[in-house]
């Protein structure tokens, strides 16, 4: 007689519980089709021609429920028109080479409402440049794991799950590559639109693209999440960048958070961003331009502490150099905050031969919190140059200037900010401001010792004559000139000279 005891039971028991498991995560997990490298071909109906790919066909729509891995050796050829319907965390793998160019608008989408599937995944090195266009995601994505150049032209990006990253519904993988976007939508993603991780440094390019409401999951991550690129620059040009106020989502962060050695060359320019929680943050050592963007409204963090700026500036190491021209802040918790930094130039109009000349020429406008405004605050140790800005006070002179900027002359521990032109610039050293005053609803100067048919020379903060005026009436006109700061200079028929610092 067979003699079965209670310890041998109890194993029993234990090793089927465990088989049950192992054969409930076979019976979940999805199958998954590998071509042979042999040179073929590939596209969705030749897939669905094949029933050990999962993939079957519905008119133009190509249903795929199952993994498909298009092998180094292979080539897949999406075709125009389609709409591929992926199921639950399905993902169509491309290792070998791609074609992904649509003449005519194709759709990759989920195939059940409760399905979150993956999407789209480069692991391709068979080609320089590969290019997708023309395809429209909703509720999956495209990720490239290559050190080539991908570019995405004419598509769009809704409602990405994050299944396949976090990062973002378009997102790089690897270090040494270069993404290049261009009029493409990213519209209410769960992630943010385009991201990758710290470490991986690659080129990026976005250029005349629409973004709204990305990261609808209030995760602490903006709608563009860069990583410095090394020696391959970073460009964000001309893009229209809507937040829906959220409390954790910031508009752009570049960053180098482990310190990437290179160029790290950042271009910020045109852009059109509001109602983030903050607009711009750069992080780390890069040398960044930030260029005539328009930063309004990002306002939305719930701790003025903690966030809020319309340019944020953070470099604990001094290392990063940053270059503000022409930029509209307005609206925000904080207008410009620099904590650290190894050169910040917002402005450096005395020398228009040198380097580092910057005509200055942001305009802040209502820029506050806790019932004070905050235009610039300097929170390193280091000078700043601001000069050439228009600074939300009713007139550009220094004693009111100084009151929308934080810097050595409230905290001791902290740097100066240089914010006036000095006059040897305008060219005109030494003459003294008698008789004149800056008329800022008439955008006229007022002078009640000279002459009418006064000479009147207007000069810009950098020291460039721009303008020749009359007097007339005892004002000369400079309501047609462009906002900044101007140096005028009159001279009367008896050869005295009286100058006057405005802002228009």
């Amino acid at each position: 007689m067979l003699h079965i005891t209670s310890n041998f039971l109890s194993r029993m028991k234990k090793t089927l519980l465990l088989s049950s498991i192992l054969i409930a995560v076979v019976q979940t997990a999805s199958a998954e089709y590998v071509t042979t490298g042999d040179g073929a071909e590939y596209t969705l109906n030749a897939l669905s021609q094949i029933a050990e790919s999962g993939v079957t066909k519905d008119g133009n729509t190509y249903i795929m429920l199952d993994n498909v891995t298009i092998s180094e050796g292979n080539k897949f050829v999406i075709e125009d028109g389609i709409t591929i319907k992926m199921g639950d965390a399905v993902q169509l793998r491309i290792e070998g080479e791609a074609d992904l160019e649509a003449a005519t608008a194709v759709t990759v989408t989920r195939n059940a409402d409760t399905d979150n599937p993956e999407g789209i995944a480069l692991f391709s090195e068979a080609k320089d440049v590969t290019t997708l266009k023309c395809v429209n995601f909703e509720y999956a994505g495209f990720r490239a794991w290559t050190t080539k150049e991908v570019v995405v032209r004419d598509c769009s990006f809704k409602y990405c799950n994050g299944e396949m990253s976090s990062a973002g519904a378009l997102s790089m993988a690897e270090s040494g590559g270069i993404l290049d976007v261009a009029d493409c939508d990213f519209i209410e993603n769960a992630v943010p639109a385009i991201g990758g991780a710290a470490n991986f440094y690659y080129g990026v390019i976005i250029e005349n693209c629409y973004f709204y409401d990305n990261n609808t999951e209030n995760a602490n991550k903006p709608q563009l999440n860069i990583t410095v690129g090394g020696d391959r620059d970073i460009v964000i040009k001309n893009n229209i960048i809507l937040g829906n106020e959220r409390n954790k989502v910031g508009a752009i962060s570049v960053s180098n958070m482990l310190g990437a050695s290179g160029s790290n060359n950042v271009l910020i320019e045109g852009n059109d961003m509001r109602k983030h929680r903050y607009g711009i943050t750069t992080n780390g050592a890069m040398n960044v331009s930030i260029i005539n963007n328009e930063i309004v409204d990002n306002k939305y963090e719930d701790n003025a502490m903690n966030g809020g700026s319309g340019i944020s500036i953070y470099d604990s190491k001094y290392n990063q150099t940053a270059v503000i021209t022409g930029n509209h802040i307005e609206g925000n918790l904080w207008g410009i905050t620099v904590i650290g930094g190894g050169s910040v130039n917002i402005g450096k109009t005395e020398d228009p031969s040198a380097a580092d000349y910057n005509p200055g020429g942001n305009v802040f406008v209502g820029n506050g919190n806790g019932g004070a405004l905050y235009d610039l605050y300097n929170n390193g140790q280091n000078t700043i140059y601001a000069q050439g800005n228009k600074w939300n006070v009713a007139e550009q002179t220094e004693e009111l200037i100084e009151t929308v900027i934080t810097h050595k002359n409230d905290i001791a521990s902290l740097g100066e900010v240089i914010f006036m032109p000095p006059m040897e610039s305008s060219g005109v050293a030494g003459v003294k401001t008698q008789g004149c005053y800056f008329d800022s609803v008439g955008k006229q100067v007022v002078m009640s010792e000279v002459g009418n048919d006064s000479q009147v020379m207007v000069y810009a903060a950098s020291g460039a004559l721009v303008a020749r005026r009359c007097v007339v009436n005892g004002a000369a006109d400079l309501s047609d000139l462009a906002s900044g700061v101007y140096v005028v200079v009159v001279t009367s028929n008896d050869g005295k000279q009286t100058a006057l610092k405005c802002c228009l």
